[in-house]
């Protein structure tokens, strides 16, 4: 494992743990091999991130009568995870408000129903259980939709994933004249930190503008 290293090291050592642990107690094995083993996660800088030229990229291949499309726009305007983007549904407005509780956090995000949100809304079927739904007429799972949006994404020159398009959100709300507490509230899981060094983003203005003018 040491000389694998990485997160598939780390995560193999956590799955093998308890079963030396059982193995041990029933006395299978003299002595527990991952007893004291320790490894640490590699550093990382975490999700890359959706930049304005690769928000511009995608909105050009793919167009707004396409399924990726409207993953890719619904994630930018909803700022969802896609264990939430999977399941939200016309079911989910209130009084003006897309709101959900997030799969992750168990936290309420509410976010309001801006004109391009609405437009986006308005491509979807409208009798069904989710916005989003894959040749069977039936809602995706979180990693089928995944799947589909990483196989989009490359192919539009994309490096970032849905999680990545959660600066675009944060940006559009920031530059909307939304609070960092606001957009945190919106966003569901971010922690202030995270809002802040999102919308403080060099090319805030042209990321606003492609997600203004492709929607």
């Amino acid at each position: 494992m040491y000389a694998k290293g990485g997160n598939a090291a780390v995560n193999e050592l956590k799955a093998l743990k308890p079963i030396f642990v059982h193995a041990h107690k029933l006395r299978i094995i003299p002595a527990d091999p991952t007893r004291g083993l320790k490894m640490d996660r590699p550093e990382t800088d975490g999700f890359a991130t959706a930049e304005a030229e690769e928000i511009a990229a995608f909105q050009k291949l793919w167009s707004a009568d396409t399924v990726e499309r409207l993953v890719f726009d619904l994630a930018l305007y909803t700022g969802a995870a896609r264990a939430d983007l999977a399941k939200l549904g016309r079911r989910n407005i209130t009084d003006g408000v897309l709101q959900y509780r997030r799969q992750k956090t168990k936290t309420l995000a509410q976010v309001p129903l801006t004109p391009e949100l609405r437009a986006v809304i308005a491509r979807a079927p409208h009798i069904a259980p989710a916005f989003i739904l894959n040749r069977k007429g039936k809602p995706y799972t979180a990693e089928s939709l995944g799947n589909l949006f990483r196989d989009a994404a490359t192919k539009a020159g994309m490096v970032a994933r849905l999680h990545g398009l959660r600066k675009a959100f944060c940006v559009y709300w920031a530059e909307k004249g939304a609070t960092t507490h606001q957009i945190a509230a919106m966003a569901g899981h971010m922690t202030l930190g995270e809002v802040e060094r999102y919308t403080r983003a060099a090319d805030r203005l042209k990321m606003v503008k492609v997600l203004v003018e492709g929607s």
